[in-house]
């Protein structure tokens, strides 16, 4: 799988989007590591688009579960969009392990924004 198909999109301001496409697995997972890294240094808080995602396996888990422990230690937002029509694997994937309420998962990146960008407010 080409690293290239986790990009960043600094679009938003004080939040950074990470968007990951097609399979992603331990192969592609320092790739991705090397984007969340990036991605903490936000003013406000880090989104991870799903959207078109069609595969995670442990190693990509691992690292989003990484990066938010490290977001909320930073004080940071952090929310994982899985878009209007997820793919049912990735979406199973999240619910079979519980991570739905711990990262939390929204449907659209508009809804991740929201989300982080209130509890930033409130949090001032």
């Amino acid at each position: 799988m080409d690293a290239r198909s986790i990009t960043v999109d600094d679009a938003h301001g004080d939040v950074l989007v990470i968007v990951i496409h097609g399979e992603q697995d331990i192969y592609t997972a320092p790739a991705l590591r090397e984007r969340l890294e990036q991605g903490l240094g936000a003013e406000s808080g880090l989104i991870i688009d799903l959207a078109a995602a069609t595969f995670l396996d442990s190693s990509i888990l691992g690292a989003l579960l990484e990066a938010r422990r490290r977001a909320h230690d930073s004080g940071l937002g952090f929310a994982v969009a899985l878009g209007e029509t997820p793919e049912p694997g990735v979406q199973r994937i999240l619910e079979i392990t519980g991570l739905v309420p711990v990262f939390p998962v929204v449907g659209s990146r508009d809804e991740a924004l929201d989300k982080i960008r209130a509890a930033t407010a409130a949090g001032a």
